[in-house]
């Protein structure tokens, strides 16, 4: 699974920058081809998968989630837990979550959960969760990250703050597959900031995106 990486600005949000004093949106982490195997001594932010599989690690204590809209965010993967998603999804996950690694640049920081499978099938991909200064910015920063989707990208009913769900390019990651079939977007207000959680995962009934998306709601 490649990593998105840093935080890019683009020409259109270089534009609104001298078109307005709010600061220019910052484009989302750009996707790469690089992949690296599961990285089984790096430390997971969740119990192992439910059930047994090849490569199973031992059982550990999971973090707790984030308090609601914690003050500071310092890292992605307890935003979203694995046996929560399983959950969620009514499926078995053979998946753990691993903290990359954070980016930042223009001064807005971005925290990466991994996802990491043990046996090659995946729902869940990458979680980031972006902080960005202000709360001027929305409508910008929605546009700047949903361009990677191939259809309009349709706001989450029923969930605060703003939302959307696409389906994304298979090809956008330049390996005939991309980085998840489905894009979905949480972005709030909170604490005098925007705060922005983009999951790839893959498509399923449109009452998943909504649990999930609520739950990354409450959290930022």
């Amino acid at each position: 699974m490649g990593n998105r990486g840093g935080i890019l600005i683009t020409a259109g949000a270089l534009a609104l920058l001298a078109a307005c004093s709010a600061p220019a949106p910052v484009a989302p982490p750009t996707p790469t081809t690089t992949s690296r195997p599961p990285a089984t001594d790096r430390p997971s932010s969740e119990a192992p998968a439910l059930g047994p599989g090849p490569g199973s690690q031992p059982p550990t204590t999971p973090q707790p989630p984030p308090p609601h809209s914690p003050a500071k965010v310092t890292s992605a993967c307890p935003f979203l837990g694995v046996t929560e998603s399983s959950a969620v999804m009514g499926v078995v996950l053979d998946t753990y979550a691993v903290e990359e690694a954070p980016s930042s640049q223009q001064g807005a920081t971005t925290y990466h959960c991994n996802y990491a499978s043990r046996t090659g099938g995946r729902q869940l991909f990458d979680l980031y969760i972006t902080v960005v200064p202000g709360t001027g910015q929305v409508p910008a920063l929605v546009r700047e990250w949903t361009k990677p989707c191939v259809e309009a990208a349709a706001p989450i009913a029923g969930v605060d703050g703003t939302t959307r769900t696409c389906k994304l390019n298979d090809n956008v990651a330049g390996n005939g597959r991309g980085y998840g079939d489905v894009m979905l977007l949480v972005v709030k207000k909170s604490h005098g900031q925007t705060r922005l959680a983009e999951l790839a995962m893959r498509p399923f009934a449109p009452e998943v995106y909504t649990k999930i998306a609520q739950l990354l709601s409450d959290r930022l």
